[in-house]
């Protein structure tokens, strides 16, 4: 809470507060639909995975961040973010998380993610998005409890709903290739382009590069006041 209210007050931006969904469990799931279409798709899901450490009542919490093979490469992130912890013994087993939220940058490991999609858990997904309007591309990122809730579309919280320069973060999954990766955004950007058509010959007028240079330097000017977050 403290670290909540200090970043607040040291922004003078617009920010959004949301209550704190604890998950354990994180996933992107990538949506689409077409204008003319009464069901939407997923296009792609992405597994998060948080990275820990585990104690054996022995090392301290430094020593088992820079012992590990994936921590140790972000060693200077989670020391910082653990300062006041780095010469804590965790017990025997005892897990500590690395990473609060899901974004590669701060360490969290991304997988392919499509094994945890069935009809159902697309149906629901569909349903919230034609609630939206004008939404018909973008990827929501979700918390829930268990994969077999997810799967059922049940149980689970959206943390933020990306539009469509969102990506397919399933292509950060490092056993994919560099041309899998080039290859699955292709395919979602020629999506982006063809709903992007079908709207605008249904009347809807694209923006100006005047109005979308403006608010390009609106967003610009405004991220750079945002504090690192953690």
């Amino acid at each position: 809470m403290r670290a909540a209210l200090e970043y607040l007050q040291s922004v003078d931006a617009p920010v959004i507060v949301q209550r704190y969904v604890v998950g354990p469990c994180e996933a992107g799931v990538f949506y689409y639909r077409f204008p003319h279409e009464s069901r939407g798709h997923i296009f792609a899901i992405t597994e998060k995975i948080f990275p820990t450490i585990t104690g054996d009542g022995i090392h301290t919490v430094e020593e088992l961040i820079r012992t590990d093979h994936r921590a140790a490469l972000m060693a200077h992130t989670y020391l910082r973010r653990f300062a006041s912890r780095r010469d804590e013994i965790l017990a025997p087993g005892e897990i500590l998380k690395l990473v609060e939220t899901g974004n590669h940058a701060q360490g969290c490991i991304f997988r392919d993610g499509m094994h945890l999609h069935t009809e159902a858990m697309e149906r629901v997904i569909d349903e919230i998005s034609r609630k939206v309007t004008g939404f018909f591309i973008g990827r929501y990122d979700l918390r829930y409890e268990n994969d077999e809730d997810f799967k059922q579309g049940r149980n689970f919280q959206i943390v933020e709903l990306n539009g469509a320069t969102s990506e397919a973060t399933s292509i950060y999954d490092a056993r994919n290739s560099l041309f899998s990766a080039y290859q699955t955004l292709s395919q979602q950007w020629r999506l982006v382009f063809a709903i992007g058509a079908i709207n605008k010959a249904n009347g809807h007028a694209p923006s100006s590069l005047v109005a979308l240079w403006q608010n390009w330097r609106k967003y610009s000017v405004a991220a750079l006041s945002y504090p690192v977050a953690d």
